[in-house]
């Protein structure tokens, strides 16, 4: 768990770095507000949409350690050149997002012994980077002197992190034929695009206040970090599908009080970690494209305000959170029994 950690820290600085790049010139009034809007749109394909590319590569050399470290030092450029063109900048972010992402999460997976833990502890301070990021993105004063030494002593690190090399034991799912597997996987990730597409409208509501923003990063983090933890100790499943199954008054009504809408977040944030780990068990010696699929399936959610929205009035909320409880249970029943 000390890993999952400190690479969870670095992971925050990343996403803090990451935002604050992205949305630095929406103050400025440099550059139009649609340029600022496909900007976004390139960054997160970038981050998100490359990393089961990343982690694919990487897995042939087993090189997730200078993956990461590259992730960090590119972000370092995206730094510096942001100051001077936003676009590169940007472009810069994206690539050194998703390098780091694939390395760091694969070595947090490699280390996980099997348990949802580690990687919910890694991921669950990115939430709190973007928010930060997305402050400081907009503010007057030279910001990116702060996050460069940061990143370049997080590098450093990095580089000097206690990781195990050995490959993980083999596990139940390697005993099992390919269709089972991918339709396993399959089902999970499904899942992880219909969470995303009802954690849009959890959100959309409340994302104008940067109070609330916060605090919505706050329920996320809380219920990534908790959700492995909780999983390994009751079963992967119960958790899953309980969490899901509690969050839906929640989601339904999430648009009409900040409280409801935060609790929400943080039932659907918890079986984040079992979806992560569970792709990883159905591809044990492929740590980074693991976890870089669940990415991609979050990328490809359809999770834009504008069409998360329409669920509160079309009543397709409830049978859209029940097909995801489906689909995760189905998919770790038959991929781990758990």
């Amino acid at each position: 768990m000390k890993l999952a950690l400190k690479l969870g820290l670095i992971h925050a600085l990343i996403d803090t770095a990451s935002g604050a790049i992205v949305y630095a010139e929406l103050e400025q009034g440099r550059i139009s507000f649609e340029l600022i809007c496909s900007m976004v749109v390139i960054y997160n394909a970038l981050a998100f949409g490359t990393q089961f590319i990343v982690g694919w590569i990487a897995d042939y050399r087993r090189i997730y350690r200078h993956t990461a470290i590259s992730g960090i030092w590119i972000m370092v450029l995206a730094l510096a050149v942001q100051k001077y063109s936003h676009v590169p900048g940007v472009i810069l972010a994206g690539i050194g997002n998703s390098l780091f992402h694939v390395g760091a999460g694969a070595i947090v997976l490699q280390q996980s012994d099997g348990k949802a833990c580690d990687a919910g502890i890694f991921v669950a301070p990115g939430a709190i980077g973007l928010v930060i990021g997305l402050w400081l993105g907009v503010q007057t004063f030279a910001w990116q002197l702060i996050l460069i030494p940061l990143l370049i002593f997080s590098a450093v690190i990095t580089a000097k992190l206690q990781v195990r090399t050995d490959e993980p034991p083999e596990l139940k799912a390697s005993a099992m034929s390919d269709f089972p597997i991918l339709v396993c996987v399959f089902l999970l990730l499904m899942s992880v695009s219909v969470r995303g597409m009802v954690g849009g409208f959890i959100s959309g509501a409340w994302r104008e206040s940067q109070i609330t923003l916060f605090l919505l990063a706050i329920a996320a983090v809380a219920g990534k970090a908790l959700g492995g933890m909780i999983a390994d100790r009751i079963g992967w499943r119960m958790l899953s599908v309980g969490a899901l199954i509690i969050s839906l008054p929640f989601v339904v009504f999430g648009s009409q009080h900040i409280i409801i809408a935060l609790t929400g977040m943080f039932f659907f944030q918890l079986t984040m970690p079992v979806t992560l780990q569970a792709v990883y068990l159905a591809f044990p010696n492929r740590a980074g494209f693991a976890f870089g699929l669940p990415c991609l399936a979050l990328a490809l959610a359809p999770g834009l305000p504008g069409f998360a929205a329409q669920l509160n009035s079309s009543r397709f909320i409830i049978p859209v959170v029940f097909l995801s409880v489906g689909m995760i249970f189905f998919g770790l029943r038959f991929l781990k029994g758990k």
